[in-house]
């Protein structure tokens, strides 16, 4: 772009040394038409780039291009005055006149550009600042020679044209000054084309027409406007940021201290005129007057500017200060501001006050059904029913997601809290109508502490939570109020939940194996897979232990998926070494058999051991198929495809077992314990087992008796034709060696080959 300037520039200066060779009146008619051109360029370009541009940008540009087009009108106007007849002053007069609108119009293209002040009084400053040097500049030009040439002159009206035109010129480019002066870099290449351009216009024009005014001719022709035409039309089109602008303003020292340089200045020659002929001149005097009040308005302007930044700054403090203690959604009381009146009113209550933690039941599948913004106004719908459940010197807030608080200073009484309560979940359970799809209806679990001489804010929140936990335990849209008792059981089955998630990472799950035997033989043909965990406090424990716990705090599909991926390598390694065709059993929980991965966990499990398919069995129960029974046969259709083998756990105890033999890919039943434990002595249990075996081999599937303890049973089922079975008859559940101990031990009754112990 600088050589494309440099080549412009260079090109003009030699049409101009070109063209005086010609004719005085050839060479006036070929000046004007290039300027003309050159003008009519920058016009096409500015309506060019006009288009393209957006918002400020775009009205800047196309009131550039408004001036370009009156500036072409007014030297059409000039150039056909020669063969109209008028004379040469009256043709430059009418040049002025017609120069002023265009420079107005310059004004409001430099004040639309989105690196001026955005705001109307930022506007105006500028122009103050503007006029400012200009009044100051035209008031030294007058001293330095208007004065005298007026005086010998008498021009008249041309004279009064001209100055107006100085002043809005020499203002254009003081506005394109301060502009670039107080500019960043990224749009200081576009602010200096039109700044240099717009001096070499109103240069050429002040001296062109000054001189004719004046009776003298101008020979140089149009050559400084010719430059700069074009250095304006090629500044055009190089970019101007069109990002956030400045709101107050010139901001840089220099943008701050230029207006008041050619004021200084004007002081010092005034001060020297003053002392030369005792008086100023009028002209000179009228010009200070005006530069004055420019000045006392831009303080005017400034003094307002400074009073909005302060009033802006103090609604944005108050705007920070309750976005620091409020929620941005609900227009609750955040935590902070929560934390801080709960220490308040611990400290200064005399009666002291009562703790409501409200969590919503059923949120969760609002947002997922109905969608987040949904679930956003149902939260604050929810907000406006809680503050209208307590008292105005109450506290409600939001402690995040769906989870809320509400602070009853002075209600020590556990019946005003529990009344409190009662009326939240009231009110919250009402159906809401929010978002679209109708009305949505959630439930709240509530839990209550109240405070005692001894509470902390922290104590009074734990008791809170704990309560909440058991209200939610207990069936949710309910209240519990928190007490002693309840607050260490729930908090010892919290901490429970707490070790078995660090339990997983730290590896301190382990897997033992129960052998199912053959009855006719008593030969291990498989093992099922059980799970302990060897507390670091409490030693071995079993699952009864923790598998609940673990449910409630949703680990239990991750660890059957660890209790599966263990059997699979276990199975791989027995296969391998003992027994070439060994089948290991697992059990599924309800959640992981609805879950949509099983299947490809399982097969990347056993892809992982290098174990085949025919090796897993996966046990299910009956609760675990009534969770999602569309689901859960979908899996098991595709985990049998795969060649894992499935069997149905505690048989005969349900409902359904006879529909899920016939709908499900079922390979094998285990007999419930409870049928097998009085089969030598109750003839009821006996005939239901009988049936069992009976359906078992009419369909095909492999039976296996669970809870074997006694002689007598183990013989009884060998009478019924049962195949397989385990219990501590056989051998108690076991660490993987001890079970490969069993399978290389030689054969021979496994309940008396064992030790005794085994059935303990």
């Amino acid at each position: 772009m600088r050589r494309g300037w440099i080549a412009a520039a260079i090109a003009v200066v030699v049409y101009a040394l070109v063209v005086r060779t010609l004719t005085p009146s050839v060479f006036e008619l070929v000046d004007d038409l290039v300027l003309v051109t050159l003008i009519a360029w920058a016009l096409v370009r500015y309506v060019h780039v006009g288009r393209q541009a957006e918002g400020r940008l775009r009205t800047g540009r196309r009131l550039g291009a408004l001036a370009m087009g009156l500036w072409v009108t007014g030297l059409l106007l000039h150039t056909l005055g020669g063969p109209l007849g008028w004379s040469e002053q009256i043709r430059t007069a009418s040049l002025a006149l017609f120069s002023i609108p265009p420079s107005v119009c310059a004004v409001g293209a430099l004040l639309a550009l989105p690196v001026a002040p955005p705001t109307r009084i930022g506007k105006i400053r500028l122009l103050c600042d503007g006029a400012i040097i200009a009044l100051s500049l035209s008031g030294l030009i007058w001293m330095a020679m208007g004065h005298e040439w007026y005086a010998e002159r008498h021009v008249g009206r041309g004279a009064v044209s001209l100055i107006v035109l100085c002043l809005i010129l020499v203002m254009v480019v003081s506005i394109a000054v301060l502009l670039l002066v107080n500019g960043q870099m990224v749009w200081r290449s576009a602010l200096t084309g039109l700044t240099v351009g717009g001096a070499l216009v109103a240069t050429s024009m002040v001296l062109e027409m000054a001189t004719t005014l004046r009776g003298d001719e101008w020979e140089w022709g149009h050559v400084l406007a010719q430059l700069g035409a074009v250095t304006v039309a090629m500044s055009a089109g190089l970019p101007i940021p069109t990002g956030p602008a400045r709101d107050r303003g010139l901001t840089t020292f220099a943008a701050q201290g230029l207006p008041y340089f050619p004021l200084l200045v004007l002081g010092v020659f005034a001060l020297r005129a003053q002392i030369q002929h005792g008086r100023l001149d009028t002209v000179v005097v009228g010009l200070g007057t005006a530069v004055v009040v420019a000045i006392l308005g831009r303080q005017f302007l400034t003094l307002r500017m400074t009073t909005s930044l302060s009033n802006e700054l103090g609604a944005q403090r108050a705007r920070l200060a309750h976005q620091a203690y409020h929620d941005p959604l609900t227009g609750l009381a955040n935590r902070t501001l929560f934390s801080e009146r709960l220490e308040t009113a611990l400290l200064t209550d005399l009666a002291r006050p009562a703790l409501l933690l409200v969590d919503l039941d059923g949120f969760k599948a609002v947002n997922d059904t109905r969608g987040h913004a949904t679930g956003d106004q149902l939260l604050v719908a929810v907000a406006g029913r809680l503050r209208s459940a307590v008292r105005a010197t109450d506290t409600v807030a939001r402690l995040g997601g769906d989870e809320f608080a509400v602070l009853l200073p002075g209600m020590s009484s556990e019946a005003d809290a529990v009344a409190v309560a009662t009326v939240i979940l009231e009110r919250v359970g009402e159906p809401a109508s929010v978002g679209e799809g109708g009305p949505v209806t959630v439930r709240a679990s509530v839990g209550i502490a109240l405070a005692d001489d001894r509470s902390t804010a922290d104590l009074l929140l734990r008791d809170a939570d704990l309560a909440l936990y058991e209200a939610k335990e207990s069936g949710k849209n309910r209240y519990r109020v928190a007490d002693q008792e309840l607050s260490s059981s729930t908090l010892g089955r919290l901490r429970l939940e707490e070790e078995l998630r660090g339990a997983l990472d730290a590896g301190e799950f382990e897997v033992h194996y129960q052998p199912i035997v053959e009855l006719a033989s008593e030969r291990i043909t498989a093992v099922e897979a059980l799970l302990r965990w060897r507390h670091p406090t409490r030693g071995l424990l079993g699952p009864g232990a923790f598998l609940e716990s673990a449910e409630t705090a949703g680990l239990l599909s991750a660890i059957d998926g660890y209790v599966l991926r263990t059997a699979c390598h276990q199975v791989a390694e027995w296969r391998r070494h003992v027994a070439p065709k060994f089948v290991v059993s697992v059990n599924v929980c309800a959640a992981h058999l609805v879950d949509t991965g099983l299947v490809d966990e399982v097969a990347a499990a056993l892809a992982d051991a290098d174990v085949p398919a025919e090796a897993l069995m996966l046990e299910v129960t009956e609760t675990a198929l009534v969770a999602d029974l569309a689901l859960a046969a979908r899996t098991l259709r595709e985990l049998s495809d795969l060649g894992v083998r499935i069997a149905l756990d505690d048989f005969g105890t349900g409902y359904s077992s006879l529909t899920y033999l016939r709908t499900l890919p079922i390979h094998a039943i285990k007999i419930d314990r409870s049928f097998v434990h009085d089969l030598d002595g109750n003839p009821t249990d006996e005939a239901v087992t009988r049936a069992i075996l009976g359906l078992a081999e009419t369909l095909g599937l492999r039976p296996v008796a669970e809870g074997v303890e006694g002689v007598s049973q183990a013989d009884r089922l060998r009478d019924l034709r049962c195949g397989h079975a385990q219990g501590f008859l056989f051998a108690k559940p076991m660490p993987p060696t001890e079970i490969t101990e069993l399978l290389i031990a030689p054969a021979g009754p496994l309940h008396t080959a064992r030790d005794t112990s085994l059935a303990q």
